[in-house]
């Protein structure tokens, strides 16, 4: 009943002077640094930073519910990175870790807005970094190389964009790791300098810019995707790993590089295939979907696809079948329920994936207390929602995914079962997280409030305009 302005996706105008797309080849010293790695992931502790969302009741009109009852809290996890191609002049920024995103894109002194001047900025010619094509020739004393324009769609009235330039630069893990982490964890990639930011969006984002982790798909090209330059240039093995806490006292959300922790699985992993890897978005085939003991009709004439997208604090589900999975929920929470303290007692959630792993949500992951009683975090996507468009000068070059008829797998499934992402398999590990506890056992509600740390107001409007995929500003 509910939707989030954190859910986003990166799809690509970029404006270029001709040049082909490639991959650069690997330098002497890069070359020098390629090995193989049998030292355990590097694991990097996650701050969540809590965004209050005012009005967010987006599709409630028709159903007669005023947006002003929905406001609610949004979650970011996020972490340090240090960037600069000289350690004197490395400098550290603020990021999310996002799985529906392609490209490191990072404030910048570049840029001038009011958006920019409240965060922490990078500044390219502190670090060393260097201007460089798509292509990845770098530019020459006094020429200007490519730029990237990127819209982030969180279904708001003015959706975040970024225009920024392509910087050939050293990234790396940040230095805040946890006991056992290796410490030389950089990597030479192309990244975005923003050079201007609008939307209400970034203006009151509490990072300094987002390391996207999808598939290659998502990116400009091999030389902007973080992580498989990543596990290429330090030899590690090509596997990250997300855990997110049900409850603050479990302690801090955590992201893994080079493999996954096993102490944060309370059962074993089932591996699912990734489908269509090569558009870029770690998604999964749904065959079908059951409240209870109900199968809802939104799967059965054809497999749906689920995103599995780190920056969405909702479930987002098919418009089509938003009010059944609601109704069905209602129905099996009840009056008493809904008005209760205890917003636990709702049937679950079953998604079963095509090769038959199911994946089950519980009432205490897509349920939450409210001031009008318990309601659900699940989001209806709408027939305009699309990730992945992308175009190189005036010529498309990927087609975006349509999300209509998908389910968008965020925090709420994020906070049930650890999750790994297999960047070379093309392949998706589950297993259920330490801290949540099967559907059968009874487990205590946590009666701390959620504002535990720090806020920022974001007010968030319905839109009443369909979105273009890209259209050139």
């Amino acid at each position: 009943m509910v939707w989030s302005c954190g859910f986003q996706f990166l799809f690509f105008l970029l404006f270029v002077a001709p040049s082909v797309l490639g991959r650069t080849k690997d330098s002497a010293s890069e070359r020098s640094h390629l090995r193989q790695s049998h030292e355990g992931p590097i694991t990097l502790p996650l701050s969540r930073r809590l965004v209050t969302l005012r009005g967010s009741g987006n599709n409630l009109s028709a159903f007669g519910v005023s947006a002003s009852a929905f406001d609610e809290v949004k979650s970011f996890y996020l972490g340090t990175i240090g960037v600069g191609t000289r350690a004197e002049g490395r400098q550290e920024m603020l990021v999310m870790f996002d799985t529906g995103s392609g490209q490191v894109v990072l404030d910048s002194t570049r840029c001038d807005t009011p958006s920019c001047r409240q965060h922490r900025q990078y500044s390219a010619e502190k670090s060393g970094g260097k201007d460089v094509f798509v292509s990845g020739h770098f530019a020459k004393q006094g020429e200007i190389g490519d730029t990237a324009s990127i819209t982030f769609d969180s279904h708001d009235e003015e959706a975040g964009s970024v225009k920024g330039d392509l910087v050939r630069d050293t990234v790396c893990l940040g230095s805040e790791r946890t006991t056992g982490s290796r410490m030389d964890a950089c990597v030479d990639m192309t990244l975005v300098a923003a050079k201007n930011m609008t939307g209400e969006y970034f203006q009151q984002a509490p990072f300094d810019g987002i390391v996207g982790l999808s598939l290659e798909g998502l990116s400009m090209n091999s030389e902007s995707n973080f992580f498989g330059r990543l596990a290429h240039v330090e030899g590690m093995e090509p596997q990250f790993a997300l855990y997110v806490p049900r409850q603050p006292e479990d302690g801090r959300a955590e992201i893994s590089f080079g493999g996954y922790n096993p102490n944060r699985l309370a059962g074993p992993l089932r591996w699912v295939p990734v489908v269509e890897p090569e558009k870029g978005t770690w998604q999964v085939r749904i065959a079908s979907v059951k409240i209870g003991d109900k199968v809802i009709d939104v799967c059965t004439d054809a497999p749906c696809l689920g995103v599995v997208d780190s920056s969405s604090s909702h479930f987002g589900v098919p418009f089509a079948a938003w009010q059944d999975l609601e109704d069905t929920i209602m129905l099996g929470m009840g009056v008493e329920k809904q008005l209760s303290d205890d917003c636990s007692a709702g049937p679950d959630l079953q998604l079963t994936l095509e090769e038959g792993t199911t994946l089950t949500l519980t009432a205490k992951e897509y349920a939450m207390k409210s001031d009008i009683g318990c309601r659900t975090l699940l989001h209806p996507l709408s027939a305009g929602d699309h990730v992945g468009g992308k175009t190189f000068g005036a010529v498309q070059t990927q087609t975006a995914t349509e999300l209509d008829g998908s389910f968008v797998l965020g925090e709420p499934l994020l906070r049930r079962y650890y999750t790994v992402f297999d960047w070379k398999l093309n392949s998706l590990g589950f297993g259920l997280a330490f801290g949540a506890l099967p559907s059968t056992q009874d487990h205590p509600e946590d009666d701390r409030p959620l504002q535990t740390e720090d806020f920022i107001l974001l007010q968030c409007t319905q839109s009443k305009t369909k979105k273009k995929i890209l259209s050139k500003p």
